[in-house]
């Protein structure tokens, strides 16, 4: 029988950090000192991590038999039969009820965008998982949408280079796992069909392709948007040394996850947090 603590690893709390960029939109639309928003944020947030749960959930019972001879997936409760599919699909059911719940009480639209997440993760999970590259897009909207939630909460209007800065950045996390996954499993395209068309070498190339599309949207953003006239375009050097540290690390192997390893590499913690200080600075001190 499963225990409280099978179902908090199946809901994959770690992985709630994603939902995060609920907070873009409120930050640089410069809402996010405004008390407020914060009741509506808070529950966009539980929302937004209640509709991933769920598809985690959803996804673990699809893959429940593959997942058994991953090595680190086979230690999830329905892999390892720590939790039947039966209480696996009930509990995901109650995350998709209460994730509905919560986002009607937040906005219509933010109603929409919840939905439009789980339904876009269901289609990945069952149908473009195996289809090469559009594997990736299929979790990098899922980036955007959560964007563009945030800023129905607070009601303001997002740079779209800001979003394909998102996005961009959403494409570069995805393929640094896929090569991770590439490097750790043994025959992998046995594991997921779409891997027949991955090799570590298309990946790097993508990587580097997806690297050059950061600098570069995140510069148009720069010169375009409100805080243009003060130092915001001087950041640019900062983002680039982010992006050439982050394809460092993805190509360093080990059993830590990618962000896991991001978060170890002091280059790209102290260059964040310089970019934030700045950031912070220009939209609500100036």
């Amino acid at each position: 029988m499963a225990k409280v603590k099978d179902f908090l690893v199946e809901a994959r709390i770690l992985d709630w950090y994603k939902n995060l960029l609920i907070l873009v939109a409120p930050f640089f639309g410069g809402k996010l000192l405004y008390p407020v928003y914060y009741p509506s944020l808070l529950l966009g947030f539980l929302a937004l991590s209640a509709t991933s749960s769920a598809c985690y959930v959803i996804n673990d019972i699809k893959d429940a038999a593959r997942d058994a001879y991953h090595p680190r997936k086979k230690h999830r409760p329905v892999a390892s039969g720590k939790m039947s599919r039966a209480s696996a699909l009930i509990f995901s059911i109650t995350l998709l009820g209460f994730s509905l719940f919560t986002s009607y009480w937040v906005s219509i639209i933010f109603l929409v965008l919840c939905i439009s997440l789980f339904l876009n993760s269901i289609i990945y999970t069952f149908f473009l998982r195996d289809v090469a590259w559009l594997d990736l897009l299929s979790i990098s909207l899922n980036y955007i949408i959560r964007s563009l939630a945030g800023a129905e909460i607070v009601n303001v209007y997002v740079s779209p280079w800001l979003l394909i800065s998102v996005f961009y950045t959403s494409m570069l996390l995805a393929l640094s796992k896929r090569r991770e996954e590439l490097t750790a499993l043994n025959e992998a395209e046995h594991y997921r069909k779409s891997f027949k068309h991955y090799d570590v070498t298309l990946i790097d190339q993508a990587i580097t392709v997806f690297s050059t599309l950061i600098i570069i949207s995140y510069s148009l953003y720069t010169f375009h948007s409100p805080y243009a006239d003060g130092p915001l375009p001087f950041t640019i050097p900062i983002i680039t040394l982010i992006v050439l540290q982050f394809i460092s690390v993805s190509k360093k192997t080990g059993e830590a996850g990618i962000i896991r390893r991001l978060l170890s590499s002091r280059t790209i913690v102290t260059s964040l947090l310089i970019w934030l200080v700045i950031m912070f600075y220009l939209i609500y001190l100036t």
